[in-house]
């Protein structure tokens, strides 16, 4: 029994070790800091309560731009969050 859960929990650990993740923005600029910290907390509540994330370097500003655009309706997002989600997705391209 007790083995079972060392590897249960070392197999988790693995898991939780591989995973990609996102980038937490580094702006100078507090307001702008603030801006993009929101859109970082907007796209992983929003984008990835249904399906997994993609990092934001997998696309460019154009396909992100229609893709924000595609779900905006199904993940129930106002202009104002899609744009900041927007930024943070595109800030470091």
């Amino acid at each position: 029994m007790k083995t079972k859960i060392i590897v249960s929990l070392l197999f988790c650990c693995i898991l939780y070790g591989c995973r990609q993740a996102l980038y937490m923005p580094d702006s100078p600029d507090a307001a702008k800091q603030q801006e993009l910290l929101s859109g970082r907390k907007l796209y992983v509540d929003h984008c990835g309560s249904c399906h997994n994330l993609h990092l934001p370097k997998e696309r460019d500003a154009m396909s992100w731009k229609k893709q924000l655009d595609e779900m905006q309706a199904k993940a129930k997002i106002t202009d104002t969050e899609k744009e900041l989600i927007f930024k943070y997705l595109t800030a470091k391209l």
